[in-house]
């Protein structure tokens, strides 16, 4: 028998005396009729055990009905029917098998396994490694210490407004100091030469993509025209669109545009937190790929991402858990905020981000366009379900079990925040997952150290505390500059004389300048002068963070798994291309 899958000869195998191709002169009418409708196929899921859980899901198979003491499977390809079988032992048990469609068999089976998939998606986590979930309570320590900080800091500004703000600039400019030395190192790493290899990879795995959407039925038109774009074999892809059940209004968009394609509804059972790393958690049994990709609603990859993906997966050996491309955007010259947006995104990943996976560092992930090998996902607990920045802690899970990130030499378009509204809320859930992230890995500083290694733990901490401290002290500078301008002498001329202050002060100014040149230099670029032009813009809208850093700095202590959606299609490019989607979708 030919494996379709591979395409060389298994071994044979018969199930209570019927081989698989004599299993297809006994199909029930189900079967005889193709697909079927819904109403058609009903299985007996009670027929489906608990322990079978796992298997099942995996190969799409589900017990249809009994024939004595044996049973009828339901499978959309005999392979699979065969391989779950063989897999559960039962292959004796086996009377016949009828072909079904894979969306059916997966919906009876979420019926049947949606609660103990639920569960797992939730919890799993927290019973396994319950020290890297960020619903495990943190430590007395580090409770203290930014509580004894914050109100330290208030204190001292009703207390001494000016000697305040002069005392808070010298608690953080060790901080700056310390952000700048590690600037000043990934744009250096950034500007090593990566290592070449063919972007043509030597084999086809299969792939399976996970693209959760909620509310967002006027994404989906464009997002479904670029995965049908992507350069990859369809036998070898897996894609399912990740629904969640009362969305009613993308569920029926979603099964129009998706009708008679390879591409798969997968609606996710309601539960709590409503979270994007829920989602992925409830389908990541049912992925058939090799490799996990992960899309968001607004995303265009470039069509040969699959290829370059699977390319640099396969020239990094095991070591190379996850590909991560680069993220940019359509609409970047919108309006002043989508050029800043599109700045700071090139300055992450093509400076950042690149800096760090070629000094072999660990790599905080941006939430789409990964590419993770599906054994080692599974091996480390796929995502926390519990943290709004999913992607960065996954990130550096994998790199403490001995895995990196490679960022490679792809780009996702998608759209740009024109709106500082939705921005500020987009910002804080990133702030706050990044305080989560950092709280979650510092519960035992000395176990990170051990699985990092020391320099690694410095570097990480650095940069994840730059991820949210950078915002919060916005207003510490707007104070520290008023204070100055309403002395008659500005507070840090007599910090110059003291030995080492100055360095300490240059670096402040010294590591925000080393940002915007590197701002200016990746987006120039990508976007050319029409966007690095505007770079000077970066000062206000890193000030706009403060904003978003104080926001979320409240939603850690009052809501931190709150997860605030972003609005999608809103911008007139993203309108152009939904229409233009809907257009190529219509019969001629």
């Amino acid at each position: 028998m030919m494996d379709p899958d591979s395409g060389t000869t298994t071994d044979k195998e018969s199930w209570a005396g019927v081989s698989i191709r004599e299993s297809a002169n006994h199909r029930n009418p189900v079967a005889s009729r193709g697909q079927g409708t819904q109403s058609e196929f009903l299985p007996d899921t009670t027929l489906a055990v608990d322990d079978w859980m796992e298997t099942l899901c995996a190969h799409c198979v589900i017990p249809h009905t009994r024939q004595g003491d044996k049973l009828v499977l339901a499978a959309s390809r005999y392979i699979d029917a065969l391989r779950a079988a063989s897999a559960l032992g039962i292959a004796h048990r086996i009377a016949d098998v009828i072909i079904i469609g894979r969306a059916q068999i997966t919906e009876h089976l979420l019926q049947r396994y949606g609660d103990a998939l639920t569960t797992r998606a939730t919890q799993g986590l927290r019973e396994t490694t319950p020290h890297l979930s960020a619903s495990t309570g943190f430590p007395l320590w580090m409770k203290a210490l930014w509580g004894g900080l914050a109100l330290l800091a208030i204190a001292a500004l009703i207390a001494a407004p000016h000697a305040a703000a002069l005392n808070l600039w010298l608690v953080f400019l060790p901080y700056c100091a310390a952000t700048m030395i590690l600037r000043a190192i990934l744009i250096a790493g950034s500007l090593r030469s990566a290592s070449s290899h063919e972007p043509a990879p030597a084999r086809t795995p299969i792939v399976s993509i996970f693209v959760p959407v909620f509310n967002e039925a006027h994404s989906l038109p464009d997002l479904i025209a670029s995965l049908k774009a992507l350069d990859w074999p369809v036998r070898a892809l897996d894609i399912k669109i990740l629904l969640e059940a009362d969305d009613t209004a993308t569920i029926a968009e979603a099964r129009w545009l998706t009708a008679g394609s390879h591409i798969d509804c997968f609606i996710v059972p309601p539960s709590e937190p409503r979270t994007k790393p829920k989602a992925m958690n409830v389908a990541l049994p049912f992925a058939r790929g090799e490799i996990i990709a992960i899309f968001d609603a607004e995303d265009c990859p470039q069509p040969d991402q699959i290829r370059k993906a699977v390319a640099t997966l396969d020239a990094g050996g095991e070591s190379v858990a996850c590909a991560q491309a680069r993220l940019s955007h359509y609409n970047a010259d919108d309006n002043l905020m989508t050029r800043c947006v599109a700045m700071e995104y090139a300055l992450w990943f093509d400076v950042l981000l690149t800096g760090l996976s070629r000094l072999h560092l660990p790599v905080p992930l941006g939430g789409t366009s990964l590419y993770i090998r599906a054994n080692i996902l599974r091996e480390v607990g796929g995502w926390d379900a519990d943290n709004v920045t999913e992607d960065a802690d996954l990130g550096l899970r994998l790199a403490r079990v001995g895995k990196r990130a490679v960022v490679f030499d792809s780009f996702t378009h998608e759209e740009a925040t024109g709106s500082a509204r939705i921005w500020i809320g987009q910002r804080s859930r990133w702030i706050k997952g990044f305080m989560l992230t950092w709280a979650v890995h510092m519960r035992s500083p000395r176990r990170l150290i051990r699985d990092l290694g020391f320099w690694p733990a410095i570097a990480i901490n650095v940069l994840l505390l730059d991820g949210f401290l950078s915002f919060l002290i916005q207003p510490v500078m707007i104070l520290s500059a008023s204070a100055a301008i309403l002395l008659d002498t500005p507070p840090w001329l007599g910090m110059l004389s003291a030995p080492g202050a100055g360095f300490l002060l240059g670096s402040l100014f010294a590591g925000q300048l080393l940002l915007l040149t590197a701002a200016i230099i990746a987006s120039h670029q990508r976007f050319g002068r029409k966007v690095s032009l505007f770079a000077p813009l970066l000062w206000p809208y890193w000030m706009l963070g403060g904003i978003a850093a104080l926001r979320a700095a409240w939603q850690v202590a009052a809501c931190p798994q709150l997860w605030e959606k972003t609005a999608h299609c809103i911008s007139p490019v993203a309108k152009a291309r939904r229409a233009k989607a809907l257009a190529l979708r219509k019969p001629h």
